[in-house]
């Protein structure tokens, strides 16, 4: 019995030195960022991200920051502007009209349809990616309005490119599971490191 006490405090004596010790190590070690993380200042941060905004929408950089800083979030900038322009208001109007409203009776209120959000996305992405990747409206908006998802234009456009094939047809080739991107570029004679580069390209401008 009393070496069964013994054996127990000893126990929870070693246990607390080694929660203590490692407590220490861990306050001592300074908090280092995750590699290829690099901190960034908020202030930075928000500037950048309402830069992103602006080139994706076409709405001057400081007609965001005004909104911004009266409390809308990201999120809710990029679905005033998209609404901005399915509508035609400008997207002071639209965050008015929010302030006491749900989104779909900002959607009522202004007239927008399921059918014009879509329409609007459509044109605004054909416009910025485009623009932003090299490319020609007429490569991207005729897909994105057959209901192909915008990263799989994006490929096949991109594919196209390079390749000297068409889009329509690249984007008939890709099946996946089994005919993914990976395949048609095989299929292509595009090299694995084009296509990685063009999956960089994408991925950098979205």
């Amino acid at each position: 019995m009393f070496k069964n006490k013994l054996a127990a405090v000893v126990m929870a004596v070693f246990t607390a030195i080694t929660f203590s010790v490692a407590a220490q190590t861990a306050e001592a070690k300074p908090v280092r960022p995750a590699p290829g993380q690099v901190l960034v200042p908020p202030q930075v941060r928000e500037t950048a991200e309402l830069q992103k905004i602006s080139k994706r929408f076409d709405i001057d950089a400081s007609v965001l920051q005004t909104e911004f800083d009266r409390g809308w979030g990201f999120k809710e900038l990029r679905h005033a502007a998209l609404l901005s322009l399915a509508s035609g208001k400008n997207i002071n109007e639209i965050l008015r009209l929010k302030e006491n409203n749900s989104w779909p009776r900002v959607e009522y209120l202004t007239g927008i349809t399921p059918n014009d959000i879509k329409a609007a996305r459509d044109r605004n992405d054909a416009r910025y990616f485009a623009a932003a990747l090299g490319l020609k409206e007429r490569d991207i908006l005729p897909y994105l309005r057959q209901n192909y998802a915008l990263n799989d234009v994006l490929h096949a456009a991109l594919l196209a490119q390079a390749s000297g094939s068409t889009a329509e047809s690249i984007l008939a080739a890709h099946r996946p599971p089994t005919h993914d991107w990976s395949y048609v570029a095989y299929e292509l004679d595009v090299s694995r490191e084009k296509l990685d580069a063009i999956r960089e390209k994408i991925a950098s401008v979205k």
